[in-house]
């Protein structure tokens, strides 16, 4: 699975922290958990096939406009208007992730308020609810300042991305610390033997779960194309 910065360049070591299972990678990197899984194609040619008819339609990318809501200096942000006979089947996609979140959180001992509040109770999607879910189309120039989310989960999920991109990646890598397009979490101040940030390249299909409150950033890039990503904010209810 492709992720983080792969390898050794310009002599820094990036070392993966992570606990492999079901397909699922579990970034504990430093305290806060970030999951790192794969949708089924299904989902993506979905959220695409909607994602295009909004954002082709000025119409109806000014109806469905998320972008009051949010920081991003992108192209667009638009809520996602799901075709009603899929909306269970991609409701349940993010639903199970979250589910799958919270019961590793459990298993660490580190879901301290759902343990409270649920009585010791196993999690299942229906106690997740999902409260926003829009789609970011970003271009060239285009970013994502540093910024957190509502809820109890974040989560992002990479659909589309320029056809030139991994040409820019690699030789970003040969002059210097690659960063274009990329994701960036951060937590806590930089201190010796500690890590504070953690990036992830994005690849389609790829889906990143995380607490609401991590502090995160998208970079923009320089490749002509479309970043189109799907994010969403979710909340455990007992």
């Amino acid at each position: 699975m492709v992720s983080w910065i792969r390898g050794i360049f310009k002599g820094w070591n990036f070392n993966k922290l992570r606990m492999m299972k079901n397909n699922v990678t579990w970034w504990e990197k430093f305290s806060p958990t970030i999951m790192e899984a794969e949708v089924p194609q299904k989902f993506i040619n979905i959220i695409n096939n909607t994602g295009d008819e909004v954002l082709e339609d000025n119409g109806l990318s000014k109806k469905f406009d998320f972008s009051d809501n949010l920081v991003g200096k992108v192209h667009k942000e638009v809520s996602i208007p799901v075709p009603e006979n899929d909306k269970g089947y991609c409701l349940s996609i993010l639903r199970q992730a979250c589910v799958r979140y919270l019961r590793h959180m459990v298993t660490q001992g580190r879901a301290y308020e759902w343990t409270k509040a649920s009585g010791g109770k196993e999690p299942s999607e229906e106690n997740i609810k999902l409260s926003q879910s829009w789609i970011v189309s970003q271009y060239k120039h285009e970013y994502n300042p540093i910024h957190t989310h509502s809820g109890h989960f974040s989560g992002v999920i990479y659909l589309k991305l320029p056809d030139g991109m991994e040409n820019h990646f690699n030789e970003e890598i040969k002059d210097h610390y690659p960063a274009s397009g990329l994701i960036e979490f951060s937590h806590g101040e930089k201190l010796d033997f500690k890590s504070d940030t953690l990036m992830f390249k994005p690849v389609v299909g790829q889906m990143l779960v995380f607490p609401n409150w991590l502090k995160h950033t998208v970079y923009p890039f320089y490749c002509d194309g479309e970043r189109r990503s799907m994010s969403f904010n979710a909340y455990w209810k007992v």
